[in-house]
């Protein structure tokens, strides 16, 4: 066990990024970075109640976002999750530094855990989020009602100006779900920034599809993507960076944050860092969470706005060939043996892992490796008690086991434990620890074991 662990360790260590110094000058690592930057803050989103406690990615997010002194956090929502357990309520309310400098979106999770009717389309109903933060301590905040707000946070000689708006996955009608009233104020409050070159705007909405200024008529699009640094939006878990169509020539970048804890398609678990030169310059990153130290990102992960030019991106990142097969390899042969070999690295006495691709007959690729999960989520374990692990087992579609013991250890990827934890009725303390600096066990390492003993 400990050797394969071992070997793994050293294939996660091959695949780290190296630096970005053609494009950064003087600049060989992340912390050479932050030393070069006059402003920096993170950018988060769609953990769903996760926290520190109960997640070694979020645990990793909050040591980098100290370690590189990021002024202030901004969230895009889906912070909460029903009947789930939110471990994030009460640590945020236990973290001064958090409380004190995240600055949260009231999104579609937000409505249906704080509403009344629990209904995601309960337009503001989540506004009780932020509650939870103290939006005041460092910013002057305007409110145009619960669920929106501006905010002037002054950092160093920069003044950087949040928007935050309310626009839910629900209702599906734009029209409802991001009404009249809030267009009109964004617009409002957009015209009257008078904007210098140490002013740094950021729009943010949860959003519907991640690009939710298309929704705006082509008047308010234009102002908003001609005035704004940073037009933000969550929902898809997937991360992107890009500049729209047609607009090259204006400040604007488009982002869409990933997620924290549960990305999407071929994304990892992450957040992104915004690092401000002293020149203007914007280099913008998805910091990678599977990874045990904060690093430079590369390749689509990592994009650069100079002041007056046009965002670039660059890859570096040459395609990998892990082995050659003879014979394409099915979900339905794929998965069985990948619950298996996950059962035997881990120990555990229950085990599941969900393939949704096959491997092609020929080279396979790192990217072939990743789109058998189509993400690389971390493989965790939980305990669960003896008198629960027949219900687990019959959640998880697996035969009964018997166990010679107070609990069964189940090993499943870290989306399925909230879902095993809060069914169960157990807590994230069942949940076996995983240091920030340590590796761990993940979709993608294991595809690759299974290929190497092929």
């Amino acid at each position: 066990m400990r050797t394969v662990l071992s070997m793994l360790i050293v294939v996660l260590l091959a695949l780290l990024p190296g630096s970005a110094t053609a494009e950064l000058p003087g600049v060989r690592t992340i912390l050479d970075l932050d030393r070069e930057s006059v402003l920096h803050f993170a950018i988060m989103s769609d953990h769903k109640g996760e926290s520190p406690l109960s997640s070694v990615e979020f645990a990793r997010l909050a040591a980098w976002v100290k370690q590189g002194e990021a002024a202030f956090v901004v969230g895009l929502g889906d912070h909460v999750k029903i009947n789930w357990e939110n471990s994030f309520i009460p640590w945020i309310q236990g973290d001064r530094w958090w409380r004190q400098h995240a600055y949260l979106n009231v999104a579609d999770g937000e409505n249906e855990y704080f509403s009344p009717t629990h209904r995601q389309s309960d337009y503001g109903g989540g506004a009780p989020l932020l509650d939870l933060v103290n939006l005041e301590a460092h910013a002057t905040i305007e409110r145009p009602n619960p669920s929106e707000y501006y905010a002037r946070i002054n950092v160093g000689d920069y003044a950087v100006h949040l928007i935050q708006m309310h626009y839910s996955d629900q209702p599906a009608d734009s029209i409802l779900a991001f009404p009249e009233q809030s267009r009109a104020w964004l617009m409002q409050t957009l015209e009257g920034i008078d904007k210098g070159e140490e002013d740094l705007i950021l729009v943010g909405a949860h959003s519907r599809h991640g690009s939710w200024d298309l929704v705006l008529s082509p008047e308010r699009r234009n102002a908003l993507l001609s005035k704004a640094d940073l037009v933000l939006s969550a929902t898809t878990h997937n991360f992107r960076a890009w500049v729209p169509d047609g607009f090259s020539g204006t400040p604007a970048v488009c982002v869409n944050t990933g997620a924290v804890n549960f990305p999407g398609y071929m994304t990892p678990n992450g957040y992104v860092e915004i690092h401000v030169l002293s020149d203007g310059a914007i280099v913008g990153q998805y910091i990678d969470l599977t990874q045990t130290s904060r690093q430079l990102q590369r390749g689509r992960f990592a994009w650069i706005k100079p002041r007056d030019g046009t965002m670039r991106q660059v890859d570096l990142r040459p395609e990998q060939v892990l082995a050659v097969l003879a014979d394409s390899v099915g979900v339905a042969e794929l998965q069985p043996a990948l619950s298996s070999l996950l059962q035997e690295l881990t120990g555990a006495d229950l085990a599941q892992v969900r393939v949704r691709n096959g491997l092609p007959a020929g080279p396979v690729t790192l990217e072939d490796a990743w789109r058998v999960f189509d993400k690389n989520r971390n493989l965790r374990v939980v305990r669960v008690p003896e008198d629960r692990v027949d219900a687990v087992a019959e959640r998880l579609e697996l035969d009964p086991v018997n166990i010679d013991g107070a609990y069964a250890r189940v090993a499943v990827d870290q989306p399925a434990t909230a879902g095993l934890i809060a069914s169960a009725g157990i807590t994230y303390e069942t949940l076996e620890p995983q240091a920030i600096d340590q590796p761990g066990l993940r979709e993608v390492d294991l595809v690759r074991e299974w290929l190497r003993r092929r």
